[in-house]
């Protein structure tokens, strides 16, 4: 499909009526163009291909006013909340109370939560791993950006009055970054409760392989891999070595780019305002520090070209620092994030 015509289509989408007053709808094309922007721009076809077929038999026939065919159960179909919540355990759901309560004021109706997109059994998986279920939202009082910077500034006064230390530490040096100030998007995840096991002590490509052996290899042992996974695997077996020689003759910002630019790192790893996000919705839900003594290292650059990491969430506030790719430490892991 020709770019012109893909932003056509993708427009029009967003124009229509049932894209403005449906929340389903608005979730799966927001979320089909998320995938569609982390498409690699060369070899991308196929997949862009799948992306437009399966956007088209979802959404159309909502466009038209009619039926969708006759299809399989989707994940998540007919699951609510309170039954999420009885599946993976209350101590690892995070819907829409403890949204409220983490951000009070948030503006947040319930037609305004989208469907869970996960299956019963991904979430008894995933109540076996000890992951957690969370629901996060991109607009704070006022419906502003409820971004990093938002965040502190709502939470601050909250902070000091119940002496529970700072937000976030010393923000000097990525005050103008453009991750400081983007907001997370609407949606349901998939968080592990802390790094994945054995992912510290890697450089950034060492960990990405990782994420494919503890996908394959623990979270869908033994069942066959979603394919939107095994195709960010095929995409990342085909450029690790070249990515790898990059790393090793010191070219590290075109390593760190098509790093970041990897479908299994944007479909996996959390964003700055990710990690920050989870952090104060598990912190005020329980008082428990998520990432004391550890960091999380994301798929975002900073304008140096360094990849973030954010964590070590101690009364002095959580950390925000940037690593090179061939960089590595005891504490510097993933979280492994899912969604879909």
């Amino acid at each position: 499909m020709p770019p012109e015509v893909l932003h056509t289509f993708i427009r029009q989408l967003k124009e229509s009526t049932a894209y403005k007053d449906h929340v389903g709808v608005r979730s799966v094309v927001d979320e089909t163009v998320r995938r569609i922007a982390a498409l690699p721009e060369e070899g991308g076809g196929p997949m862009l291909r799948e992306e437009i077929r399966g956007l088209h038999e979802r959404i159309v026939p909502l466009l038209h006013g009619t039926s969708a065919p006759k299809r399989k159960e989707k994940k998540g179909e007919g699951i609510s909340s309170k039954e999420a919540e009885t599946l993976i355990g209350a101590d690892h759901f995070f819907g829409a109370e403890a949204v409220r309560k983490a951000f009070p004021g948030v503006p947040l109706k319930p037609e305004q939560i989208p469907a869970i997109p996960f299956s019963r059994e991904d979430l008894q998986r995933a109540k076996e791993l000890g992951d957690s279920l969370r629901l996060r939202v991109n607009k704070a009082p006022g419906n502003s950006k409820l971004n990093m910077q938002k965040m502190q500034e709502l939470l601050q006064p909250a902070f000091d009055q119940k002496n529970e230390g700072n937000i976030l530490y010393d923000t000097d040096w990525y005050e103008s970054e453009d991750f400081f100030t983007e907001e997370p998007e609407l949606c349901w995840v998939l968080t592990s409760d802390g790094i994945i096991p054995d992912s510290e002590d890697k450089d950034y490509l060492q960990q990405t392989e990782h994420i494919a052996e503890y996908l394959r290899d623990t979270v869908y042992q033994g069942k066959k891999i979603p394919q939107q996974y095994a195709d960010a695997i095929k995409e990342m077996d085909s450029q690790k070595d070249e990515i790898r020689r990059l790393i090793d003759a010191n070219k590290w910002q075109e390593a760190d780019e098509k790093l970041a630019n990897l479908k299994r790192n944007k479909l996996t790893r959390r964003v700055p305002v990710e990690v920050l996000y989870d952090m104060l919705v598990t912190f005020q839900n329980g008082d428990k520090r998520h990432l004391e003594d550890f960091y999380d290292w994301t798929c975002i650059r900073s304008s140096g070209g360094d990849l973030v990491d954010v964590g070590g969430f101690a009364p002095d506030g959580v950390y925000v620092g940037d690593w090179l790719p061939y960089g590595s430490g005891d504490g510097l892991g993933v979280v492994l994030a899912r969604k879909f």
